[in-house]
């Protein structure tokens, strides 16, 4: 437990370090993702491995770069909204046919693949499987880990109406830190308040340790997490006139928070889902008593879309 508390309080206090940093830059945090993103790859693709389903991480580790890119000429470009969806599609198509070109032309490190995981198929199959397997990978969780991205530069899109927005900087400052303190509030008192009060499991099968009491104490105080940063940064006269021309209220940042912390289970459950069927505990050991980089952003990743698509309805 000691371990643990160290490990988490580094975690916080450097990536309250990235998050502070949009106040001067917004690059330091893209970084920051994009460093996250790449481990996160990696660590599900060797999860994956364990159940014999392999992939290219070459190819999924360029996803997030290439797809940020993308995102930067669009923004330069100021194309509409549509256009970011395309290069989705078109990157990804891109990508799949580079991997299966590579897994076919490079026979001999192919045949040396199958050999090391004694998988007896056609090297066509298995650049097929491998192909597959890394689009599940670039979909989950590279990209919704580009979520963050798009929230990081989300007054950037020509698509957005910035009318009546006075400090973009301070806006998309409280919505990441939103997404982040949700989160964290909503993991951290759902494994307190389930060691205290226990209780029936949540979903056994899935994560043993989880428990119903825990996930609605973590449910409930990942709200008050939100509306309190809410009410830190309501005292920028900036950013409370801000909120107020764009209808924006105590109301809606619970029903927002509301929304992100139950879907924050949500993906830790997934994430466990997948662990358990590989059979690992932890997704990496790079966080001594935390895991890996995926054992900490599995709710984090969710909840940076829900927040995203809030952005879109609410401003």
């Amino acid at each position: 437990m000691k371990k643990r508390i160290i490990t988490g309080s580094i975690i916080l206090v450097f990536t309250a370090l990235m998050l502070f940093s949009r106040l001067y830059t917004p690059y330091v945090f893209d970084a920051f993702v994009g460093m996250m993103a790449i481990m996160g790859c990696i660590e599900i693709s060797r999860v994956l491995e364990r159940k014999k389903m392999f992939s290219n991480i070459i190819f999924v580790g360029c996803f997030p770069a290439i797809l940020y890119v993308a995102m930067s000429i669009g923004i330069f470009k100021e194309r509409p909204w549509y256009f970011f969806f395309m290069y989705f599609i078109v990157i990804l198509l891109a990508l799949f046919i580079f991997n299966f070109l590579y897994t076919i032309i490079f026979k001999g490190i192919t045949e040396k693949e199958k050999d090391k995981y004694g998988v007896e198929v056609s090297n066509v199959k298995y650049a097929l499987q491998k192909c597959m397997n890394s689009t599940f990978i670039m979909i989950y969780p590279a990209l919704l880990f580009c979520a963050l991205f798009f929230i990081n530069h989300f007054f950037e899109f020509s698509f957005v109406d910035t009318t009546g927005v006075g400090d973009t900087t301070i806006v998309v400052l409280f919505y990441l830190i939103f997404t982040f303190v949700v989160t964290i509030m909503t993991d951290t008192f759902a494994l307190v308040i389930g060691k205290l009060v226990k209780g029936p499991k949540l979903c056994p099968l899935i994560s043993p340790n989880k428990t119903i009491s825990g996930a609605i104490g973590g449910f409930l105080f990942g709200i008050g997490g939100g509306t309190l940063v809410y009410y830190l940064f309501s005292l920028n006269n900036i950013f409370s006139s801000t909120m107020e021309y764009i209808g924006m209220n105590y109301w809606k940042v619970v029903l927002i928070a509301c929304v992100t912390s139950i879907i924050g289970q949500i993906g830790d459950i997934v994430a466990s889902a997948l662990k358990r069927s590989a059979r690992v505990k932890d997704y990496g050991t790079i966080f001594p008593g935390h895991g890996g980089v995926m054992d900490r952003v599995d709710g984090l990743i969710f909840n940076a879309v829900v927040v995203l698509f809030a952005m879109f309805i609410f401003i």
